[in-house]
């Protein structure tokens, strides 16, 4: 399969991963033939690409790290407990959530289970959804990728627990935002920004009051924006005063929401998200946590189609973790843009003249000045 924009689905096309909505639930199967009313649904759920099969790719697959019922079941408990926590009067929630953790524990173990039953943890971009699902899968997105990183820095079961859940939960305070702000399309005012920075002490308070819950989880919903520097919020902590948990959750937030699409913007590409925190290290993020990161993500996912420097366009196939940054790429095209008739393969690792100058469809993309 390979991953399109919605903009050059057209009719005949079949999915070839699954679309989900807001709250974790199927909005189109794997293998649904598309016609013009599902592509339209598809751009109005904020839809912005899909995975289609395709006879010339249809050995490659795309696998999330976790399994997709591992993925619906961690985001339904997200929804479940936001939802719940809201139609909770502030002084009761402030006291304890029933079986908050236990719930959080679970799906939690979960997704620990799948990551260590992989051989090997690369993150690849796998999972479409509905642009309004933005906080559910964004919190499950933050801990499939905070725990990689702590498994590469070896904590064990409880840290990665501890970890794993506060990342999950890093933005729960968003719930005690104003709704007219968080239903915004539009980028934030300054002052707005400003009422925005409440989310982590809001967070960190429903949190700390979680009998079943690690304080530390908590700490991580109170600390994720601030920065090595002191520039971050809402305590401006410098250093070592910022919990690595808190740290690992951060480069992973940051990740995470450039390469997601907002009302306001397209996506940041992959590498580019990466070359930013990778400069950052050292002044916003600790040199080895960045490190640890990009060591987990595919630069250039599974299925996504890219435009070599002669000109020739194709999908990457194969990549190998120790050289994500030169994956294996099947030619689709010559470099005039004309469909092959018969593709071939070429490894980045071992044909050096040869290297990726973006992807082929950059509206999805935010492009950078050159």
């Amino acid at each position: 399969m390979r991953l399109v924009s919605l903009k050059n689905a057209t009719p005949g096309m079949k999915l070839g991963r699954t679309v989900f909505t807001e709250d974790g639930k199927v909005l189109l199967g794997t293998g649904m033939v598309l016609n013009e009313r599902l592509i339209q649904g598809l751009e109005k759920a904020g839809i912005d690409s899909i995975y289609i099969d395709d006879p010339r790719t249809a050995d490659i697959e795309i696998e999330d790290v976790i399994r997709p019922e591992t993925r619906q079941a961690a985001v339904e408990v997200v929804q479940k407990t936001i939802k719940q926590i809201q139609n909770t009067n502030r002084l009761a929630r402030r006291i304890s959530v029933k079986d908050m953790g236990m719930h959080f524990q679970q799906v939690f173990h979960a997704i620990l289970d799948d990551l260590m039953g992989s051989e090997e943890i690369v993150v690849h971009l796998a999972n479409i959804s509905s642009r309004s699902s933005a906080m559910y899968h964004h919190a499950v997105n933050v801990s499939v990728l905070a725990t990689a990183v702590g498994m590469s820095l070896g904590y064990n079961r409880k840290q990665l627990t501890e970890l794993g859940i506060g990342a999950m939960l890093h933005d729960i305070g968003k719930i005690d935002l104003p709704k007219e702000l968080l239903d915004k399309r539009e980028r934030w005012t300054p002052e707005e920004y400003e009422i925005s920075k409440q989310h982590t002490r809001y967070g960190f308070d429903i949190l700390r009051k979680q009998h079943d819950l690690s304080l530390l989880s908590a700490h991580v919903a109170l600390s994720h924006h601030e920065r090595l520097d002191g520039s971050g919020y809402p305590q401006g902590l410098k250093g070592d005063q910022i919990h690595e948990y808190a740290q690992i959750t951060a480069i992973c937030d940051v990740y995470d929401s450039l390469t997601t699409p907002r009302p306001w913007r397209r996506r940041f590409m992959p590498q580019d998200a990466l070359e930013y925190l990778q400069g950052s290290g050292g002044h916003l993020f600790e040199h080895h946590l960045v490190s640890a990161f990009c060591r987990h993500i595919a630069i250039f996912p599974l299925g996504s189609s890219i435009v070599l420097n002669t000109g020739e366009a194709g999908v990457v196939c194969r990549v190998d973790p120790n050289y994500s940054q030169r994956p294996v790429i099947r030619v689709l095209k010559d470099g005039r843009g004309n469909d092959i008739s018969m593709p071939y393969e070429i490894d980045l690792k071992s044909e050096l003249k040869y290297f990726i100058i973006g992807f082929e469809d950059e509206s999805l993309f935010v492009v950078p000045e050159t």
